[in-house]
């Protein structure tokens, strides 16, 4: 009985948090962070080869130039536009060298 009491209270407790959040202002919020930080945090997360390394600056900024051309999101890779992504990420890469 008390379990069940808990997870009534914590689903109560996760509705009453995140119910009344308006998730477009939160989604908002997250596209502008990744936009914002996108160079800074390709060129300290991306896993170039080492030949590309010292590049690294060089090619995070033009996937953003070419990204945000094309109007794409950062999140826009986990959906349809992947495969135009990853060829963005590719032509800049093969610009690089």
């Amino acid at each position: 009985m008390k379990w069940l009491a808990f997870i009534v209270a914590a689903v109560v407790g996760f509705l009453v948090a995140f119910g009344w959040s308006n998730s477009d202002e939160i989604g908002a919020e997250v596209d502008r962070r990744l936009d914002e930080d996108f160079v800074e945090q390709c060129v300290a997360r991306a896993r170039f080869p080492a030949e590309f390394q010292s590049k690294a600056p060089q090619i995070c900024g033009c996937m953003k130039r070419e990204f945000d051309r094309r109007g794409f999101k950062l999140t826009d890779a986990f959906g349809e536009d992947n495969a135009e992504m990853r060829t963005v990420v590719q032509g800049c890469a093969r610009n690089a060298m």
